[in-house]
């Protein structure tokens, strides 16, 4: 490796690494590195590769962005997210490497608290996160080497609280990369540097597993909380057109309400009913935006259940921030 070059990726990190993230000052497309921004109905795009989906919990007026710098065997992606509900994720043989790049900490993974942790998915992940807040976040996808400490990773996901110095000079690493790779993309577009770099980036990486902090046993009623939400998901989904009172979801899951409604509280950060309409109100828009050519408000309002259209109206603006006819008449108009 040549160490010129690994000073060049290095030099500064520390200074620079906080404020430019931050609001992705610094940052342009080049030739080295794609920048895109997203709204909430399309975001789901850039989220295939993972086999995940997001179901936004408020529009907001944040501009959801990605910038994205492509090496030998790997993807380094910066984003900045909005408060959402993720489900996923389908990595089939890959792992992606969640490094957070700001202090939110309320995001949950299946009901545990990730905090400042380092998330890292591997193969085949049955997840729910819950997000409230937007984050800015570095995402490393690749396919795992076969050699430690990779190896010893099983599919699933992991929960990593590195020391404070190894998890900052991933930081400064990731943070410097991008500015690079936006500022001085002919460095970046050689062979020898992208290497150098992408070595780099693994050895940062290796250094936050092999100083992992344990921290400790998963509570073993966080799989019972998972299973009793995916349970009271299937029965809304069963029939959108229902609305189950609490009562009768905790009945039909074989648990008591007050099991039911801490289980959604841990694994959702909400309520029984309030996860209820979250869920009812996305595939609303969803089938205002996607569905049949001669589908109307009325009809995929009742088809989710929502009988009163103007408190319909009311809940989707509140949720999205335009009449649900905006974005039915944006989507037929797209479509021209």
């Amino acid at each position: 490796m040549d160490q010129g070059l690994l000073n060049k990726v290095c030099d500064g990190a520390q200074n620079s690494a906080a404020d430019s993230l931050l609001s992705f000052q610094g940052l342009k497309p080049s030739s080295a590195l794609e920048l895109q921004s997203y709204d909430i109905d399309h975001f789901g795009e850039s989220e295939r590769y993972a086999g995940a989906s997001s179901m936004p919990l408020s529009a907001g007026s944040t501009a959801i962005m990605r910038a994205r710098l492509s090496l030998p065997t790997l993807t380094l992606s910066l984003v900045k997210t909005f408060p959402r509900i993720i489900r996923g994720y389908q990595l089939m043989n890959a792992a992606a490497v969640v490094v957070p790049m700001d202090d939110v900490t309320a995001t949950r993974i299946n009901g545990q608290t990730i905090g400042s942790s380092v998330l890292i998915l591997k193969g085949a992940s049955d997840c729910l996160v819950y997000e409230p807040a937007g984050r800015l976040m570095a995402v490393v996808y690749f396919n795992p080497p076969a050699r430690e400490p990779w190896s010893r990773l099983d599919d699933g996901f992991h929960l990593l609280c590195p020391a404070s110095d190894v998890l900052l000079s991933l930081r400064c690493l990731i943070s410097t990369t991008l500015e690079t790779a936006a500022n001085d993309p002919d460095f970046l577009n050689e062979p020898t540097s992208r290497t150098v770099v992408e070595q780099s980036l693994f050895a940062a990486m290796d250094a936050a597993i092999r100083t992992n902090v344990n921290r400790g046993a998963v509570p073993s009623t966080t799989d019972s909380y998972q299973r009793i939400v995916a349970e009271m998901e299937r029965l809304i989904r069963h029939d959108l057109r229902i609305w189950h009172k609490t009562t009768e979801l905790a009945e039909r899951v074989g648990v008591s309400v007050r099991t039911l409604q801490s289980a959604t509280q841990a694994i959702c950060g909400m309520s029984p009913h309030r996860y209820s309409r979250v869920l009812r109100l996305w595939s609303v828009r969803k089938q205002l935006r996607v569905g049949p050519g001669r589908r109307s408000v009325k009809g995929c309002a009742i088809a989710h259940g929502f009988w009163h259209l103007s408190e319909f109206a009311a809940s989707y603006r509140a949720a999205f921030g335009e009449l649900p006819s905006e974005t039915l008449h944006r989507s037929m108009r797209e479509a021209i």
